[in-house]
């Protein structure tokens, strides 16, 4: 078996993410409130679109992370039942924590169910499709790999074929199902099905089984930079293809367009655009991660590292920091509205990552039940610690 080393570009990788994540809600209202002749409308839409990397980043690095440390494994009943244990203990209950708080806060303030029998199957069907609140589907996306992941790491296991073209396979199934929902199936709930994010589970899967030849081989110049160039080349290009095809959707230009594009490309180009967009993403921040780890100060780096750590719990927490921000600033003149929207993506950066620490710190036994588990509060290590000794609860979230 060969060794593991230490997974610290994760860390970045999330912190990276999370950010995005923050930076899209953040500027989501500004993107449905400002006009769209606006000269701040441009900018608004570009950090909304080109930000939507957080969460299918998440969902690349959950498989990578899981492949990486369980396909060298023995795969039987102990080891599959710990699996299960953890991601029952660690995300299934801190989803239906964050699920229930979310749900009976707009129940509070914007429903009016006619009976409590009512508002608990309405709960219990929002759980059940990761609908409580728009961000919760990242998680019960998640629930679906790990539920996945046996029959998956079994496959990968017996069948070589899959293992080595697991990246073209992935991007095939995912746009098979793309095509059949579309012609035959037209579920509208595709988002929160795992078929639409099968080549981010799949080039996570391959870089996972493969990551020590593959970090071995980055070694060499040539091999680095054809790498490099080759993934950030195709995300610039992504970038500038799926915030203009946006702005042009959201000025209500597209439509005029449209009438001179094939039909193929008019049904496509929504779905091509945001998934070649987001894979490429997810694959421009692990190889940034890479770069940055070798590059950062140790302050840079323990700073993006302790984002990573609790970057979970941001995710979950940060709307409800949203939700209060945003009700308490709704309009005003462009400086001041604007101004906000900033204050608001600070306030809620920190704000989050505060009350997730804060909360580990006065409920240490039981702080898990909220936020899943977190790296110890007291583990602050050298530049000599992050290269040399892996950290176990990396991989214990997502």
């Amino acid at each position: 078996m060969q060794k593991r080393v230490s997974l610290d570009e994760i860390q970045l990788a999330r912190a990276f993410a999370i950010i995005a994540v923050l930076l899209v809600h953040s500027s989501s209202s500004g993107v449905t409130t400002i006009s769209t002749d606006s000269l701040l409308f441009p900018i608004y839409n570009f950090f909304n679109i080109a930000g939507k990397l957080g969460t299918p980043t998440f969902i690349f690095l959950s498989s990578f992370i899981l492949f990486y440390n369980y396909f060298p494994k023995k795969t039987d009943f102990t080891l599959i039942k710990n699996f299960y244990v953890k991601r029952l203990k660690y995300i299934l209950i801190p989803y239906l924590f964050f699920s229930a708080v979310y749900f009976i806060l707009k129940w509070f303030f914007y429903y009016d169910y006619p009976s409590i029998g009512f508002a608990i199957q309405k709960f219990l069907y929002l759980f059940a499709l990761g609908k409580a609140h728009p961000h919760l589907y990242f998680v019960f996306i998640s629930v679906q790999l790990y539920l996945l992941f046996p029959f998956f790491i079994l496959l990968f296991k017996k069948f070589s074929f899959l293992r080595k073209h697991s990246i073209w396979i992935g991007i095939l199934i995912q746009w098979l199902w793309v095509y059949l929902n579309k012609e035959y199936f037209h579920i509208t709930l595709k988002g929160s099905i795992s078929l639409s994010y099968f080549s981010f589970y799949f080039v996570g899967a391959f870089l996972g089984i493969y990551y020590n030849d593959l970090r071995e081989k980055m070694n060499e110049s040539s091999f680095r930079f054809k790498v490099f160039s080759s993934v950030f080349f195709v995300y610039g290009g992504m970038v500038v293809l799926y915030t203009g095809y946006m702005y042009l959707v959201r000025i209500g230009v597209y439509r005029d367009v449209s009438q001179h594009l094939p039909q193929l490309i008019n049904q496509y180009i929504g779905e091509f655009t945001w998934a070649t967009h987001a894979l490429f993403a997810g694959l421009s921040l692990f190889l940034l991660a890479h770069w940055a780890n070798k590059r950062f100060s140790p302050k840079t780096k323990s700073i993006f590292m302790e984002i990573g750590a609790t970057s979970f719990g941001i995710y979950l927490i940060h709307p409800l920091l949203l939700m209060v921000m945003r009700k308490v600033v709704q309009g005003g003149s462009p400086l001041v509205y604007n101004g906000w929207q900033i204050f608001t993506f600070i306030t809620i950066s920190i704000g989050s990552w505060l009350i997730v620490r804060l909360t580990q710190k006065y409920f240490e036994n039981n702080y898990w039940v909220i936020f899943g588990k977190l790296p110890s509060l007291k583990q602050n290590r050298t530049k000599e610690d992050y290269s040399s000794k892996p950290s176990p609860s990396y991989t214990t979230n997502y």
